[in-house]
Order: C-alpha cells, then structure tokens, then sequence
C-alpha cells in the first residue's frame, strides 16, 4: 500500500512565474504513471492590493471592497503549479489544458482578508482525449470554508486524436442546437479583444505562460497567434454580469471549447432562467464558442 506524500506547508505564496520556469525544465517518464494525492497549504496570508488592482482593471470589475468571484483562482494558481511540478506527479505541466472550472463561493471575501488556501489533486480518469484530472481548492477564513473550485485539467497522450469541431467536452450537456435556442433570445454585446489582454493579464495574475504574450511565442506551441487566458475570459464574462455576482453565495460553471485568438471580435451574449441562474457565453464572430457557463445562486 503506498503512503502519500505528507502535505507541503509554504509559508508565503510561491511565484507562478518561477513555477513555470520549472515546468518548462522538468523532464517526466514518457508513460503516464498514478496520480497520487499531493497536497499544499499556504496559511494566512492577505491577497496583494496591487494585484488586485491589476485584476480588476484587466477584467472590468469595479472596486467594491471585495474580492471579484473568480479571484481566488488567481491566488490558488501558484499552489496548482507547485502540486503539478511536483516529482511524484507523472505528467509535464506544459502541455495540460485546462477544460472545464466550477467555483462556489459561500460569502463574499472582503479585499483584506486573511486567508488560508488547501490544493489538492488525486487520481485520473481516462477521456477520449486523454487523460483528465481535477485540482481541488479551498479557501479558509477564521477556520471555515468560504470558497472552493474545481479545476479540470485534460493531458493528450500519443495516440488520442484531437478534439472534432463538433465535439464537445465532458461535463457539457445541452446539444448545440439547445444551446443556441437558449441565448435566441438574448442582446448579444460585442467585445474588441486588444492583443496585449494576454500580457496585461500575465501581469494581474502571474501567468507569464508564452502561448499568451506574443505570436513569437505562440507559434512554437502550434497557435497562429496569442492566445487570451481562459481564466481572464470568465474573469471578463464575470464582471459583465454586474449585480447578479455581488450575491454572497454563488455557483459558477465554465466550460472552456476552444482559444481565444488576440486580438479578436467576440461576442457576449447572456440567457437569464427562473431560477436565478444566468447562462453566458462568448462566441467567435463565425458563431463558434470559446467559453460556455451559467451563474446560479448558492446557498
């Protein structure tokens, strides 16, 4: 019976810059092995003003005294790196794709909160892709959750074919044409997406990954051009929803379908439900989707 690695205690948050420096270096078994559960902790800590500041001007959202529904995510992504460039984990970070997000929130953080944050990741699931895996968060305030995430994560092995246009990834479950009877109704808003988001996001959250500042340092990674972080996508989607994610508890969902190309023209387009729930989606000028969510109250 194997034993897992004991938890990884940091004492400050890790830099996602260097993290990624080390993903680039790291060499891993050409095979896929076990995901064994890895975790690490960082203990009370209180999010930089500064980047917030960042964040909140690269995504749209207003200074409110609270932190932004997603924002966390930008706080856990450091420790997301630092399990993923573990020696115990069998795959190279560069290359992983991140496909679908789901956060709840229990109750709106204020900006200068103390906080803790718990990662995790354990096992896999075999895709027609690949293999996917989920990286888990929790979020502490004086003890008590107040925030968590899922994060899926797909690796490609050799051998799996890449992903149809047509077809959709796990977790999706309407039918395009549902889908689209669902936003028929909707006021679609048109967005110009400049081509520096991609390094005005890298300096908000960190996440200098190449495939995101330049065409120079896209193309070796197979994108004609940059590629917007999807986290800045649902970031943007967020702070375009105004009132309905001020609400304390609150579900949101995200499914990632394709990249986002900078600079580009999109379109936001929203479909309000009975239940409170509000569906959202950003879609290229040709009709094709790049992100697909809905915002649902919680309890």
């Amino acid at each position: 019976m194997s034993v897992s690695p004991p938890v990884l205690e940091l004492a400050a948050p890790p830099s996602l810059a260097v993290e990624l420096l080390r993903a680039a270096v790291a060499r891993r078994p050409a095979r896929p092995g076990e995901v064994p559960r890895l975790e690490v902790r960082l203990r009370h800590f209180t999010p930089d003003p500064r980047q917030l500041v960042l964040y909140r001007e690269v995504c749209g959202f207003p200074a409110d005294g609270h932190l932004p529904l997603p924002f966390p995510q930008v706080l856990a992504a450091p420790l997301h790196l630092v399990l993923l460039n573990r020696p115990e984990f069998p795959y190279r970070l560069l290359g992983m794709i991140h496909v679908r997000n789901h956060i709840r929130q229990y109750r709106r953080l204020a900006e200068g909160a103390s906080l803790s944050v718990l990662a995790w990741v354990e096992g896999q699931r075999e895709v027609r892709q690949g293999r996917e895996l989920d990286l888990h968060t929790q979020v502490e305030e004086g003890g008590a959750v107040v925030w968590s995430a899922v994060t899926t994560m797909l690796r490609r092995l050799p051998g799996t074919g890449e992903r149809s246009r047509e077809e959709r990834p796990a977790g999706s479950t309407a039918p395009a044409s549902e889908e689209d009877a669902l936003f028929a109704n909707s006021r679609p808003a048109p967005w110009t997406v400049p081509e520096d988001t991609g390094r005005r996001y890298a300096r908000a959250s960190g996440d200098y990954n190449p495939i995101h500042l330049h065409a120079l340092t896209a193309r070796p990674f197979g994108f004609p051009r940059a590629i917007a972080h999807g986290m800045w996508t649902v970031g943007r989607c967020v702070a375009e929803l105004g009132e309905a994610a001020d609400a304390p508890a609150l579900i949101l969902t995200s499914n990632f379908r394709r990249p986002l190309l900078l600079p580009s023209r999109v379109v936001f387009q929203t479909a309000a439900q009975r239940d409170g729930t509000v569906a959202y989606r950003v879609k290229s000028e040709d009709g094709q989707p790049h992100v697909v969510g809905q915002l649902t109250p919680g309890t």
